[in-house]
């Protein structure tokens, strides 16, 4: 069996998986059909909880550097919700999704991922020994065999039909096209219509083409085949159909269409093959949750991965990939789900948004709106608990990974290359173990106590999340599992 691992898509999730094994040392191949690579925006959305993981990883300072804004609003169906009791850890950063993607390129170019544009996965077999895939390729089709196969490969999923993955779909089809358009005269109102929503957005630079989004939801909907290319005509017409009226537009310079329905995999793991972001959970564009959803599905199975194929663990590691992430995925499936109900035209969704009015504007729905996707916590062994320390299953404090003046731990170092870590917070006394019998994927760090944090040792996985914390009170309780569960057996 090969060590290799093939991922289909070379979007942000298929990237930032593939420098995920770099980091680990484990051969990654990514196939793309696409000969080049994304130069226009589809979405613009990275999430507090992203830039955290990009800065753990020592990456999130490139996108900084054209300074982003910072968006202080979000909506849950066209209701604008108050970021601001929460912008330290629930902002959002408005960055073109390209721009995310030639970063993550970058970084998996430096790590030695083998990238292949304009290579088409078309077939596959996998057995107990690894996964036979075909691809059409410059010079014809081939072969490649691999470990492991994984499906980055986006709604259209090659990799999710030619496996075979039982899925769901739910809910009605949605129709969406967006249009960058060299101008666009007359003023038009941005939100809800009856046939639908509909938006102009206006280039901040002079001379900057203009963006028109429409989306629309209804039965009976005339979708055209997918294979069709977009026209300027087909664009009129939905923004007709939407708003009633007729606009008038210049030049088009990029057309874009996307139709599906609310899609799950019942599994993200089948033997070999795993499918992450949309290929796992597919659902319509709001508030980028579909980009920022899939790059955590990454970071959760690379080191899980890397770990099998080092022999530190075993298979059952694997496992919690979709015992993890298939919850977060149907939770973001529903969000944006529940919102194509609130923005349906008609007598008993307008009573519904009546109440929603109101119910919008108390604290706690507000709140639970806000980071119903984002706040994820693991069902880590305990987590359920109601006693079970706050921590765990949670992403770790960025107070631990980086000083009050920005500069990086001893923490942070170590998941920056991709390593797990055993932290003590008192300074030395808190009476670990060592950790020599693990080198390589898991160091021993001493911090200072910080200040909320409310233990005296963690256990950190290389994704950031923690599966261990220890109180005074309870010691070392159940740590010698947690490391084998996570890290595997100590080396002689």
């Amino acid at each position: 069996m090969t060590g290799t691992v093939v991922i289909a898509g070379a979007g942000p999730v298929g990237l930032f998986l593939a420098s995920e094994l770099r980091l680990a040392g484990v051969e990654a191949v990514v196939l793309e059909r696409s000969p080049k690579a994304n130069e226009h925006t589809i979405g613009g959305t990275l999430h507090a909880r992203t830039a955290d993981l990009f800065d753990q990883r020592g990456i999130m300072d490139t996108l900084r550097a054209g300074k982003p804004p910072l968006w202080p609003r979000l909506h849950f169906a066209s209701y604008w919700l108050d970021l601001e009791p929460y912008m330290e850890d629930e902002y959002s950063l408005l960055l073109p999704q390209q721009y995310t993607e030639q970063m993550l390129e970058a970084h998996a170019a430096s790590l030695g991922v083998d990238i292949r544009r304009g290579h088409t996965l078309t077939g596959l077999t996998q057995d107990a020994d690894g996964v036979t895939v075909t691809v059409e390729g410059d010079d014809g089709a081939y072969e490649l065999q691999a470990a492991y196969l994984v499906g980055a490969d986006g709604a259209d999923s090659a990799v999710l039909k030619l496996a075979d993955f039982d899925v769901r779909e739910t809910g009605p089809r949605w129709y969406g096209l967006l249009a960058d358009i060299a101008s666009v005269e007359g003023e038009w109102h941005a939100g809800n219509y009856p046939g639908g929503q509909f938006a102009v957005i206006r280039s901040p630079h002079e001379g900057g083409p203009s963006r028109i989004m429409t989306l629309e939801f209804h039965e009976g909907l005339d979708v055209p085949p997918a294979d069709q290319p977009v026209s300027l005509d087909e664009v009129i017409a939905s923004t007709e159909r939407i708003t009633g009226r007729t606009p008038v537009l210049g030049e088009v310079q990029w057309l874009h269409r996307y139709s599906y329905r609310t899609r799950e995999a019942e599994n993200y793991r089948d033997g070999r093959v795993f499918v992450v972001g949309d290929a796992a959970h597919l659902h319509v564009a709001f508030a980028g949750h579909g980009l920022n959803t899939g790059l955590h599905d990454a970071a959760n199975l690379g080191w899980k991965l890397a770990a099998v194929l080092a022999g530190r663990a075993t298979d059952a590691l694997l496992d919690t990939y979709d015992e993890e992430r298939r919850p977060v995925g149907h939770r973001a499936c529903v969000f944006t789900q529940s919102q194509l109900s609130l923005l349906t035209q008609g007598e008993h969704f307008d009573v519904l948004r009546q109440l929603f009015t109101d119910l919008v504007k108390l604290p706690e729905v507000n709140r639970h709106l806000i980071t119903t996707v984002t706040d994820v916590r693991y069902a880590v062994d305990g987590a359920e608990k109601d006693d079970a320390h706050p921590l765990l299953g949670r992403p770790v404090p960025n107070e631990l990974v980086r000083t009050a003046d920005g500069k990086p731990t001893a923490l942070a170092e170590a998941l920056k290359a991709g390593r797990g870590a055993l932290v003590d917070l008192t300074g030395g006394s808190a009476g670990l173990p060592a950790t020599e019998g693990r080198d390589g994927h898991l160091d021993r760090v001493s911090l200072a106590p910080a200040e909320g944090v409310g233990a005296v040792a963690l256990l950190v996985r290389p994704d950031g999340f923690v599966a261990w914390a220890a109180t005074a009170e309870t010691g070392t309780d159940g740590l010698e599992s947690e490391l084998r569960r996570w890290f595997g057996e100590a080396a002689a």
